[in-house]
């Protein structure tokens, strides 16, 4: 009986060690570090009538979104926290509640903690803000890709840049393929996915 109660303590001891060293509050730190490398994440268009642009996307594609105190790094290093504190949540097909997210409902609740309006859906996010080249990728731009058919050459999955030149690009997004994580660019079917780089933090 002693045996199999130190048994027991010592598989509890091993769970607790795994989930301080590999889990989302990780004594190694942000996730960065893990990245996804195959790209192979379910579109999401939601472009039914039941959604709206609001007011502030209204005025065109290089309209700005939101009110956000301090610099622009400051902002960008904030957003990005708050979203990689999400790390591992669930992909959930037209969620944005941290009870499970898409990829565009992802882009929608994060920016929206911080007073950022954007519109739900893959390709009205693809029209907001300004135009980047993906050489100047900076925390907190979105990055837009197409879905998983590389002939169709439309938006369907978009993520939240979270690295500045001259770093690789890497970017934190919600996939069907494991949930909130992180990913790169270079070298990955990412790459041949890309679309766009849209500045929408003011």
């Amino acid at each position: 009986m002693k045996r199999i109660w130190i048994g027991f303590g010592v598989v509890l001891l091993l769970l607790v060690l795994y989930k301080a060293i590999f889990g989302a509050g990780s004594v190694l730190g942000p996730a960065v570090r893990r990245t996804s490398l195959d790209g192979g994440d379910r579109a999401f268009h939601a472009d039914s009538a039941s959604e709206k642009v609001t007011a502030n996307t209204a005025g065109g594609s290089s309209a700005k979104l939101g009110v956000l105190d301090g610099d622009y790094a400051t902002k960008a290093d904030s957003l990005v926290a708050f979203a990689l504190q999400r790390y591992g949540a669930e992909y959930t097909y037209g969620g944005v509640t941290e009870e499970g997210f898409d990829c565009s409902g992802f882009i929608t609740y994060v920016f929206g903690e911080f007073k950022v309006d954007i519109p739900h859906g893959s390709t009205l996010q693809s029209k907001i803000g300004d135009t980047v080249p993906l050489q100047q990728a900076k925390k907190g731009d979105l990055i837009i890709f197409t879905g998983t058919n590389l002939k169709d050459r439309t938006p369907g999955h978009v993520g939240i840049v979270i690295t500045n030149p001259p770093k690789a690009v890497q970017f934190v997004h919600s996939s069907s393929n494991g949930g909130v994580k992180v990913s790169e660019v270079e070298g990955t079917l990412y790459q041949k996915r890309f679309l766009d780089v849209r500045r929408v933090l003011p």
